[in-house]
């Protein structure tokens, strides 16, 4: 199984930089995933989930809930008629991945984000955010651990 994690955000707009903090601490374990920080890409995104068989993306989201707080959820998921948690950078990600995967190859992609509290011009995490850091790790572990579990053996 080939799986891709990639951190989304702005470090220079406080909460924003969540995906951004997240991935430079998973790129310090020994996880078997490809890891990138992809800033606030759009269309260009695809050019690296393509080829991979489950991708994570790692970002701020306004789901309604407390800052802090964590969402996980499947792009499958996501009922765009309704209010779901989409990501801060959704025109750009979610309108790329919505339209163009009729081009490119689209992985399984699940989403871990947080609720932010500032989305303002500065540096560093709210509070509420940067405690959320260690539980979004723990997440994105438990699904590289749960598909490389579930992943079958190749045929000999």
């Amino acid at each position: 199984m080939k799986i891709v994690v990639i951190g989304i955000g702005n470090i220079l707009m406080r909460d924003d930089g969540f995906g951004v903090r997240v991935v430079e601490k998973l790129r310090e374990m020994n996880l078997p995933v490809t890891i990138y920080e992809l800033g606030t890409l759009g269309l260009q995104i695809l050019n690296y989930i393509e080829g991979y068989d489950l991708c994570i993306i790692v970002d701020v989201v306004k789901g309604g809930g407390k800052p802090g707080d964590i969402y996980v959820f499947d792009f499958d998921d996501v009922d765009f008629k309704t209010k779901n948690p989409i990501s801060l950078h959704d025109i750009g990600l979610i309108e790329a991945l919505r339209f163009c995967g009729f081009n490119y190859r689209i992985p399984k992609i699940k989403f871990v984000g947080v609720e932010p509290e500032v989305i303002e011009f500065g540096i560093g995490l709210s509070k509420p955010v940067e405690n959320a850091i260690p539980k979004a790790i723990k997440i994105v572990r438990q699904i590289v651990e749960e598909a490389m579990m579930n992943t079958p053996a190749p045929e000999k």
